[in-house]
C-alpha cells in the first residue's frame, strides 16, 4: 500500500513538473500593470485561455493540458494595445521585454522555437528594407553610373536574402515555425524596376506566391489576417473614392478566389475584411461583400451575429437612411420620415447644460434661419424642461424637441449620442449626406457653393 502512494505521489510530481508554461520578466517594472491575459490567436480572433497577476514585474502562466499548438498572446496592457505574441509548441517559453515598447525589444530565454523565429524576422526583415530602399532609391536617380550602382548592391542584396530564406527554410524543418518562414517568403524581381507602377505591378501580382491557404497551422493564427489586411488596404490605394473602392472590390474578389473552396476560413477572412471596413465606414464595400460573397457561403459557415453587430456599427454612415423618431408639436405627433417641406435636414443634437453648445447652437441658427431649403432639427437632450423652455424660445424658425432623460433619451441612443454638439446633414430623403464633426465643419458645409 505504502508502495503504491509513493508511486502515486512521483506521479503526480512528474506530472506537475511537466506542464508547460510561458514566463516573462519585463523590465523596466510599470507598477499600473497588474495582470497578464493569455490568448490563443486563431484566424481574426482571440480566444481567453487564463489571466494571472504581474508580481513586480513577473508572471507565469502554465498552459491548460492538451493546449493546441500555434499562435499565443501576452495581453498585460489592454488600455494601449501593450502585448507580446509568441509560438507554442508543448514546449515552455520564458521571455523579457520592455512593457513600453515590446516591438523589438523581447528576448526569448528558453524555447528554441521562438529564438529562431525571431532570428529570422530580424534578419529577413533587415534585408527586405534594404531591398525595399534600394528599389524607391533606383526611381529617383538620374545618373547612370549611379543607376548601376545601386543595381548591383540590389542584386548583392537579393542574393544575400534568398541564401539566409533558403537557410532559415533548412533549419526550421519539423518545427512549428517552418510554417511561418515558409509563408513569409516574398518575392523579389531578379532587377530592379525602372518604374513605380511596374515594382507596384509585380508586389500584388506575386503578393501570395509563397502563401499556402490550406496550412492548418497558419489557419490557427493570425498570419493569413495580417497578409490579407496588409494587401487589401496598403496594396490598393486611390485618392478617389470610386477609384478606391474598385480597386477594393478587385482585391476582395482576388483573395476570395486564392482561399479557393476552403469556406471556413473564407467566412472567416470576409467578416475580417467587413470589421475593416466598418471602421472605414465604408458601407459600400460591407454591402458589396455580403450580398456578393459571405451569403453564397454555406449556411454552417455564415454567422448572423457578426452579420448584426457589423451592420449595427455602419448604421449611421454617410448613405444609410437616418433612423426615423417621433416628437410632439403643440399637440401633433409628427416624426422625421413625414417631414417633407425642404431639400435637405439638419439634424442638431445639443444641451442646455453643455458650455460648448450654447457658443455654436446660436452662430448656427444665426447662419441657417433665413435658408428655406433647410430644415434644422434641434434636439435637446435635457435631465428636465427648464433650459430647453428659456432657451428654444431664441430658435424659434427650428423645431426644437425635448428629448428628456438625456443620454438615456430614445432618439439620442438611435443616433448613438455620447457628446454634444453633435450634427447630422441629410438629404429631401432622410439620407445621412455629411457627418459635421465640428461648427467650422458645418459652416463649411453649407457655405460651399
Amino acid at each position: 500500500m505504502l508502495k503504491k502512494i509513493v508511486l502515486i505521489l512521483l506521479f503526480i510530481s512528474a506530472a506537475a513538473q511537466s506542464q508547460t508554461f510561458v514566463k516573462g520578466t519585463m523590465s523596466p517594472v510599470i507598477s499600473d500593470l497588474e495582470y497578464v491575459i493569455l490568448y490563443q490567436l486563431k484566424g481574426a480572433k482571440q480566444l481567453y485561455i487564463t489571466n494571472v497577476d504581474i508580481d513586480n514585474g513577473e508572471f507565469k502562466i502554465g498552459f491548460p493540458e492538451n493546449s493546441p499548438k500555434g499562435v499565443y498572446r501576452l495581453m498585460y496592457d489592454i488600455n494601449n494595445g501593450g502585448y507580446v505574441d509568441f509560438l507554442y509548441s508543448k514546449e515552455s517559453v520564458e521571455l523579457k521585454f520592455n512593457p513600453s515598447f515590446p516591438s523589438g525589444t523581447t528576448e526569448f530565454i528558453t524555447s528554441e522555437e521562438n529564438k529562431l523565429y525571431e532570428n529570422y524576422k530580424s534578419k529577413t526583415d533587415n534585408l527586405k528594407q534594404q531591398l525595399d530602399s534600394l528599389q524607391l532609391v533606383y526611381f529617383r536617380l538620374q545618373n547612370e553610373s549611379a543607376l548601376k550602382l545601386t543595381s548591383e548592391n540590389y542584386n548583392k542584396t537579393l542574393k544575400n536574402y534568398k541564401e539566409t530564406q533558403a537557410d532559415f527554410i533548412n533549419k526550421s524543418k519539423n518545427k512549428l515555425a517552418y510554417n511561418f518562414i515558409k509563408a513569409s517568403e516574398r518575392y523579389y524581381a531578379p532587377e530592379v524596376f525602372s518604374s513605380p507602377q511596374l515594382y507596384l505591378n509585380s508586389e500584388k501580382l506575386h503578393y501570395f506566391d509563397a502563401v499556402d491557404f490550406n496550412d492548418i497551422v497558419l489557419q490557427n493564427s493570425i498570419f493569413y489576417t495580417e497578409k490579407i489586411v496588409d494587401y487589401v488596404f496598403y496594396l490598393n490605394r486611390s485618392d478617389e473614392i470610386d477609384v478606391q473602392n474598385t480597386l477594393y472590390i478587385n482585391a476582395v474578389n482576388e483573395i476570395s478566389e486564392k482561399i479557393g473552396d476552403n469556406t471556413a476560413l473564407k467566412s472567416e477572412m470576409l467578416i475580417t475584411l467587413m470589421y475593416n471596413f466598418s471602421q472605414l465606414e465604408n458601407i459600400t464595400l460591407i454591402d458589396y461583400i455580403i450580398e456578393n460573397l459571405y451569403n453564397k457561403l454555406p449556411v454552417e459557415n455564415q454567422n448572423q451575429t457578426d452579420i448584426d453587430q457589423i451592420l449595427e456599427s455602419v448604421k449611421l454612415a454617410v448613405g444609410r437612411p437616418a433612423p426615423d423618431f417621433t416628437w410632439d408639436e403643440k399637440g401633433i405627433q409628427k416624426s422625421l420620415y413625414n417631414e417633407n417641406e425642404a431639400t435637405t435636414y439638419m439634424l442638431i443634437f445639443w444641451s442646455t447644460t453643455c458650455s460648448h453648445c450654447l457658443n455654436e447652437v446660436p452662430q448656427l441658427y444665426d447662419l441657417l434661419k433665413d435658408d428655406e431649403d433647410v430644415k434644422v432639427i434641434a434636439i435637446a437632450l435635457e435631465n428636465d424642461e427648464l433650459g430647453f423652455n428659456h432657451y428654444s424660445e431664441k430658435f424659434e424658425k427650428w423645431t426644437n424637441v425635448l428629448g428628456l432623460n438625456k443620454w438615456e433619451n430614445p432618439i439620442g441612443n438611435a443616433y448613438n449620442i455620447t457628446s454634444t454638439p453633435s450634427y447630422f446633414i441629410l438629404d429631401a430623403n432622410k439620407k445621412i449626406i455629411s457627418k459635421p464633426y465640428a461648427l467650422s465643419d458645418v459652416q463649411n458645409y453649407f457655405k460651399k457653393d
